[in-house]
């Protein structure tokens, strides 16, 4: 069964969610996380927006390549090359530089990136032979602009638009492109915990005096993923309400 469908990698909480549920409109999706409950609280969600499309949800680590392989290898038997991936599957893990140790910044290196590696190595062969594609690489403001606490994070999340440039001029003649999204500070769990005085000084740091929307994330990808930025490939696109002008 050959039809067009996009792979969402983290796609079971947070923005990853929302990503699901707002693109499931224009695309059949495929998505992954950990989390089995998390996973099916997300195919509830899919399922109720009762779209002509459809959604499939698969446990799988990104940082272990064999996982991967076996996933890959059952979508592209039973849907073809994927049109588009999103890689959103991260971790931020933060801590002073001091007190992380150097297995603390593999684990975010292989969460943060080696899980593109793995993904890339399994589906861009299949899409490079179709003629066309898009990927969008999950990055953050962090890298644009440091965050004390950050500098693993950060790192991996710089290496991203190092490696979307470099990828883009690879595969390009192929038909697929290759950009980077970094998101700002977006509204999510994580930030609910951060106490009220805490959030207001972060929102007086942004020209926009307001946290970013998942949905808004959502609507960047749907973008780059889409027929308005065909003519886009290598770029990092960032949005963070002004707070790196």
């Amino acid at each position: 069964m050959t039809q067009k469908w996009m792979l969402i990698t983290g796609g079971s909480r947070g923005i990853g969610q929302a990503l699901v549920t707002h693109l499931q409109s224009r695309w059949n999706i495929v998505f992954t996380g950990r989390n089995e409950d998390a996973i099916n609280h997300t195919m509830l969600k899919a399922q109720a927006l009762n779209t002509s499309t459809w959604v499939r949800g698969f446990c799988c680590d990104g940082s272990d390549e064999a996982e991967v392989s076996t996933l890959a290898a059952r979508l592209l038997a039973d849907y073809g090359a994927p049109s588009a991936i999103v890689h959103n599957a991260g971790m931020t893990k933060d801590a002073l530089h001091i007190h992380q140790t150097a297995n603390e910044w593999r684990e975010i290196m292989d969460n943060n990136l080696i899980s593109i590696v793995n993904w890339n190595h399994q589906l861009l062969p299949a899409m490079m032979t179709e003629g066309h594609g898009s990927l969008v690489l999950m990055s953050s403001v962090s890298a644009v602009m440091g965050n004390s606490g950050q500098t693993a994070y950060a790192a991996s999340k710089a290496a991203m638009m190092g490696l979307t440039r470099s990828l883009a001029r690879e595969v390009g003649r192929f038909g697929i492109r290759v950009n980077c999204l970094a998101p700002g500070l977006i509204e999510s769990d994580m930030i609910q915990a951060i106490p009220e005085q805490k959030l207001k000084a972060l929102r007086q740091n942004i020209p926009l005096r307001r946290l970013g929307h998942p949905q808004e994330v959502a609507q960047a990808v749907a973008f780059l993923t889409g027929e308005g930025s065909r003519y886009m490939t290598g770029q990092t696109l960032i949005l963070d309400g002004g707070l790196s002008a």
